[in-house]
């Protein structure tokens, strides 16, 4: 693979074929699983980018750790305030094919309080700004992009893209897979991806999947040179890299 090495106002950005975001969730939700996750991560010198619920930020050992890591390596995103899991037991007791209302499928005034919320103890207690959102449930309305942007969040992780103004990242796949050949299997699907985003779920992994985590790090950066990028990082490669960037545009942008 050629990486092209761009110098842009002192700074370097990388441009290659294919990148690779590993996309953790429930931050605040099993604080010892999560951490575990995170060490998969640096040991085998990758990337990643993870939910925190803003709620869980009056924790002060999880935003001491929050602040302790390296926010080039991992990249914190918000996954909303509340994130309560009511919807989808309602959902399932009531055996309904329509979900309750999440927090980002209601009206602008509700999502907008939830982001104002998240913002407020983030100022107060994180070193850094984050500039990403990832909806619960992966599940949003229009008024989405107006409370983000209001909030002055840049990117959304989404199946879909938006339908103005806001650039998302796109999201592939779930890790469940127990072994190396189901990934690499499964992974097939979408091997041709310029932007392969990997979501996880900290606290359902099992010993094996943790295990795994390592070998589809191996994988991914040597058998499929894919680059592990931040979404900071994806951000500055998009405006350099318009095939990136037709990825990540809205809709009524052609």
């Amino acid at each position: 693979m050629i990486l092209f090495l761009i110098h842009k106002n002192l700074e370097v950005i990388i441009l290659a074929k294919k990148y690779v975001i590993f996309k953790d969730d429930d931050i605040g939700k099993d604080f010892e699983g999560f951490k575990k996750w995170i060490d998969v991560v640096l040991e085998n010198k990758a990337k990643a980018a993870i939910g925190v619920i803003g709620r869980y930020l009056k924790n002060q050992e999880l935003r001491k750790y929050l602040n302790s890591l390296d926010e080039k390596q991992i990249e914190i995103f918000c996954h909303g305030y509340y994130h309560s899991h009511l919807p989808y037991i309602y959902n399932k007791l009531l055996r309904r094919k329509t979900l309750s209302k999440t927090e980002f499928n209601k009206d602008f005034g509700k999502q907008n309080l939830s982001l104002k919320k998240y913002r407020l103890l983030e100022s107060k207690y994180l070193k850094i700004k984050s500039i990403a959102l990832g909806p619960q449930g992966n599940i949003w309305n229009e008024f989405i992009i107006d409370a983000a942007l209001k909030n002055d969040f840049k990117l959304m992780f989404s199946w879909d893209k938006a339908k103005h103004k806001l650039l998302t990242i796109p999201l592939t796949d779930n890790f469940k897979q127990n072994s190396l050949d189901e990934f690499i299997s499964a992974y097939k699907k979408n091997k041709e991806n310029s932007i392969y985003t990997l979501q996880f779920h900290h606290a359902n992994l099992s010993e094996t999947q943790f295990d795994l985590m390592a070998e589809v790090i191996d994988f991914l950066k040597n058998d499929e040179d894919r680059v592990f990028v931040t979404p900071f990082e994806l951000l500055k490669i998009s405006k350099s890299d318009k095939t990136i960037f037709d990825l990540m545009a809205p809709e009524n942008v052609r």
